[in-house]
């Protein structure tokens, strides 16, 4: 009798055992799902006193949401609502311009959108960048910021990809230098091939050269942030056997050191510069300023290019 007795409770503690294990991954699941926002359209034009519905959520789970966007300038939230909703529901929202006389005394400039059910939170910030049109109409245009992790950046010039498509598929660009000019010569400063987020200089005091570069809006909290740098020189594009500097290790030379034609250069006056950083940055580096979009076939941007291919080495 004992031994049919334990036989049973040994089989009930198994089958609670067994019930509890089918039950909690059901329950973790249930705890990572998450609301889904993706946003209808990028750029948004609001007029005076307008609001549009553009920013799309999918839902889950049912249940309530609650839509916010907050001044992140003035610190005061201007907009909220709250909607029940049903799983799988496509729900659009609004974006609004909450000063209706479109005054810019204290304007508006970083908003923070979020959405929240139960406990679950997701936010992103969306940016106004304001229009003066003739007349007395204006416009505020509403663009989601984008951030772009560990991205490379260099300065402006010819693509190695371009020149020797058989040395690298990467997008990486080199700058190619007289340095018997004198004086304080300045590029661009290009990330991800796509927006242009500094400037690089390079000064030449006789024998003696140094290279710095500065992202823009650092004076103000700008949130470009430099992760690695690395800069090296080249004699000529034949001599070039890699530009990943991974594999080309420590090149001797770092931004802001001088260092000498003579000496470190062998006295090539003619060299190839690259500028091959790897930074995280935003498209707003400041709420009140957008970064500018690289466009390489830009006219003048292709007539420097080719003053700068003139100046290497035949």
């Amino acid at each position: 009798m004992q031994m049919k007795k334990w036989i049973r409770m040994t089989a009930v503690l198994l089958m609670m055992v067994l019930a509890a294990s089918a039950w909690m991954p059901a329950e973790a699941a249930a705890k990572k799902k998450k609301i889904e926002i993706t946003l209808e359209e990028k750029n948004v034009v609001l007029k005076k006193g307008e609001s549009r519905d553009v920013l799309q959520t999918v839902i889950r789970k049912s249940g309530e949401v609650t839509y916010t966007l907050r001044d992140l300038v003035g610190k005061r939230t201007f907009y909220t609502e709250t909607r029940k909703v049903k799983k799988g529901q496509k729900v659009l929202w609004p974006v609004v311009y909450y000063d209706k006389g479109m005054s810019n005394s204290k304007p508006i400039r970083q908003v923070r959108a979020t959405f929240q059910m139960e406990k679950q939170k997701y936010s992103f910030d969306l940016y106004y960048r304001y229009e003066k049109k003739k007349g007395k109409t204006a416009a505020v245009t509403v663009e989601r910021e984008s951030w772009y992790p560990n991205n490379t950046a260099c300065s402006f010039g010819p693509l190695f990809r371009d020149m020797r498509p058989a040395l690298t598929d990467k997008w990486y660009m080199f700058t190619p230098l007289d340095l018997r000019e004198q004086g304080t010569f300045e590029y661009e400063y290009i990330a991800s091939n796509m927006y242009v987020i500094g400037k690089v200089y390079v000064d030449v005091q006789g024998d003696q050269v140094c290279v710095t570069y500065k992202n823009f809006y650092e004076n103000q909290k700008g949130k470009t942030e430099t992760q690695t740098e690395y800069l090296n020189f080249f004699h000529n594009l034949k001599s070039v056997k890699d530009v990943d500097p991974e594999s080309l290790g420590e090149s001797g030379f770092a931004f802001g050191r001088p260092f000498s034609i003579s000496k470190d250069l062998k006295g090539d006056k003619k060299v190839l510069m690259l500028v091959r950083n790897v930074v995280t940055y935003s498209t707003y580096p400041t709420p009140q300023h957008q970064l500018r979009r690289f466009w390489p076939n830009l006219s003048e941007r292709k007539a420097l290019r080719q003053e700068l291919i003139r100046k290497m080495d035949k």
